[in-house]
């Protein structure tokens, strides 16, 4: 079949589908990346099954060149209005429009037909315009859109990001919603650049009283990002595929964004022993060994921030060449008539430093400053599987490194590099809030001070690293590697497991403390199992052994609302403890 056959057969088919009014509506959902909630369903056009049509992009492409863009617009107008009237109470109806809709009388007749049909306030309609059309005429478009907002409708600008004609249009617009382009979403926790282009949009949003959606997400990993970045609103496959129906939010994805947001704000306090250096890659354009020596100059020659290129070779990293190692090269006589038109295989580093994603920041760290001179501030390649992932610049290592240990300084405490009190206030809170099952253990060292005065400082700090050494073992022995564990400071810690069976870590804990703390005592005191030393008062007493409380507040029977309520409660459960002269443990989850 020619070409010409199947035009005419299309048409044919065109034909048909605006005869018969043979379109179909689905629904996809917009969800809050704040609190999960609905916000409202987008309505997307499906041609006949099976048919070119079938693609909504084909079938208004026919209908531009037939110059019925109109009669297309009606029906999928229609059809939309049908299905969702019968399903989407107080929700938002977003309408795809042709902005031609707006600039011809025909188009707002078409307009004012649909509102006459809505049962519902119009402020449940939201107009998403793209400029898929040239808007010769913005007076008129401006009047039309005007009047339509007036009567309560919202505006939308899609594909935001795409190029000038978006941006052209959001600025004459003003609208309450802005659609950014999938293009800009896709790989986003990947790409610094576009995690920094859309921190630019969520700032210039929150400073007109405009809400961004991210169209596209397909990833749990883009949903993480997004709402890091502060993304109001977000549709996309992972969060829901289009539907005939307008179908319920996935609990599960609802209920990552409603943890994500309950930390995004948090300290987190790493180390560079946790660090994975692929964390801190970032993705750049790469060439392959049959990449002409010309090709490469026309890349560094446009890319004034990029110093290197890895060489890949199905999918695997094979050599890499840096810029000025490049230019050298070049600049040798007859280097740029030699090398610039045969491949980068003969000038590339075939044997750069590869390092695996999972590597730790101090590895890592240790493996780049053994390279010679010449390559100590060369590329680091990061591959993942085996397959090439991404680059590391020496740079990004000392840069991850001091802010890491800026932070640890900041939040942690110095002894035993714990979490310090923010991170401990912040911790709780985010469990109180999140309503999930918890346990709040408070530890104290009984009669530490008189230790510390007897045997001094040193040892004294020597019993607090390894209570807080002892507490992190028996918690990881007793599978609650996702517990958390703080150090208040002085003699006290706190520990937060996500459940109300703690009766064995805290027995666990306890039995190995009571054996590991005669180690600090001379074999005189052990025997005789106190010290002498002065009281509050200055007067000599015995002191026993030290020994270690530990309070326990669950939300078993009583919920908190707030840390300092939870933290009262836990210190009157403390007193109880500190009466007892051997280590115990009172857990306070009785029924009031």
């Amino acid at each position: 079949m020619n070409q010409k056959n199947i035009e005419d057969l299309n048409y044919k088919q065109y034909e048909e589908v605006i005869v018969t009014e043979d379109i179909d509506m689905v629904f996809q959902c917009i969800l809050s990346l704040k609190d999960g909630g609905v916000l409202g369903y987008e309505a997307l056009c499906r041609g006949p099954k099976g048919t070119a049509f079938e693609d909504p992009k084909e079938l208004f492409k026919m209908a531009k060149a037939c110059g019925d863009i109109i009669a297309l617009e009606r029906i999928c107008k229609k059809r939309a209005l049908e299905k969702f009237q019968r399903k989407g109470d107080h929700l938002k109806l977003f309408v795809n429009i042709d902005p031609y809709c707006f600039l011809k009388e025909e188009g707002e007749n078409l307009l004012n037909d649909f509102f006459s049909s809505w049962d519902r306030d119009s402020g449940y309609v939201v107009f998403e315009v793209t400029e898929q059309t040239c808007i010769h005429d913005y007076t008129r478009f401006h009047n039309t859109l005007r009047k339509y907002k007036d009567l309560g409708a919202d505006i939308a600008i899609g594909d935001v990001g795409n190029g000038y004609a978006g941006l052209n249009l959001l600025t004459s617009v003003e609208p309450l919603y802005m659609k950014m382009d999938m293009k800009l979403i896709r790989d986003i926790h990947k790409q610094p650049f576009k995690q920094a282009l859309l921190k630019a949009f969520v700032e210039f949003s929150n400073s007109t009283n405009s809400k961004l959606i991210a169209e596209g997400i397909e990833t749990a990993e883009e949903l993480d990002c997004l709402i890091d970045l502060g993304i109001h609103y977000g549709q996309g496959y992972y969060i829901q595929k289009p539907s005939a129906e307008l179908l319920n939010t996935h609990p599960v994805i609802r209920s990552r964004i409603l943890e994500r947001n309950l930390t995004k704000g948090d300290i987190r306090l790493r180390n560079i022993t946790s660090t994975r250096i692929g964390e801190i890659s970032k993705c750049i354009p790469y060439i392959r060994p049959e990449t002409l020596g010309k090709e490469v100059n026309l890349v560094f020659e446009k890319g004034s921030d990029i110093q290197g290129l890895p060489v890949i070779d199905q999918d695997k990293p094979v050599g890499l060449i840096m810029k000025h190692k490049f230019y050298r090269h070049l600049g040798k006589q007859y280097g740029y008539a030699i090398f610039m038109k045969r491949t980068i295989d003969r000038l590339m580093d075939k044997a750069p430093l590869t390092i695996d994603y999972d590597t730790p920041l101090d590895r890592a760290s240790e493996i780049a400053m053994m390279r010679e001179e010449d390559t100590l501030y060369d590329y680091i390649i990061v591959t993942r599987d085996g397959k090439y992932y991404g680059i590391v610049t020496v740079k990004d290592l000392l840069q991850k490194t001091t802010e890491i240990e800026l932070d640890r300084a900041r939040y942690a405490n110095p002894l035993t590099g714990l979490p310090g009190n923010m991170v401990i206030d912040q911790k709780i809170r985010n469990m109180i809030v999140s309503k999930k099952q918890y346990a709040v253990l408070y530890f104290d060292l009984d009669n530490f001070k008189p230790y510390n005065d007897v045997y001094g400082f040193e040892n004294g700090d020597r019993v607090i690293e390894m209570t807080a050494a002892l507490i992190e073992q028996r918690m990881k022995a007793l599978d609650f590697h996702e517990g958390f564990l703080g150090h208040i400071g002085g003699d006290d810690f706190v520990a937060v497991v996500e459940s109300h069976q703690i009766h064995k870590l805290c027995e666990a804990i306890i039995e190995k403390f009571d054996k590991r703390i005669l180690d600090f005592y001379s074999e005189l005191d052990c025997k005789k199992g106190y010290i002498m030393a002065e009281n509050r008062h200055g007067i000599i007493e015995k002191f026993p052994v030290m020994s270690l409380s530990i309070a326990v507040v669950t939300n078993r029977y009583k919920n908190f609302e707030r840390v300092s309520q939870l933290a009262e409660y836990a210190s009157k459960i403390k007193k109880k403890c500190k009466a007892c002269w051997t280590s115990n443990y009172i857990i306070g989850d009785t029924p009031e």
